[in-house]
């Protein structure tokens, strides 16, 4: 998330696990990790509570689906460098 803040490459040396379950969920881009609000192009959408993966090659990344899923995980970010698989721990519809 520093490297996000600060627009600059993440430096992963192994894979790695973050969270966001507080109640709620947030709405945010898909496609776009600076986006602060809706746009045609970048997939706005609700993200309810989720873990993180996060992995040091985001070519294991490849084939995995990269859109909103209903339940199901999905590659946040997919061809950025800052990549990461988001698993709900709730449903996705809100």
């Amino acid at each position: 998330m520093t490297a996000m803040m600060s627009k600059k490459p993440p430096q992963i040396a192994r894979e790695g696990i973050g969270y966001m379950i507080a109640p709620g969920g947030a709405y945010g881009s898909n496609k776009d990790p600076n986006a602060t609000k809706e746009a045609p192009d970048n997939e706005w959408g609700y993200d309810p509570p989720h873990v993180m993966l996060l992995v040091p090659d985001s070519k294991a990344l490849q084939g995995m689906p990269t859109t909103r899923q209903s339940g199901g995980p999905w590659v946040m970010w997919a061809g950025t460098p800052y990549a990461h698989v988001m698993v709900p721990t709730e449903s996705t519809k809100k």
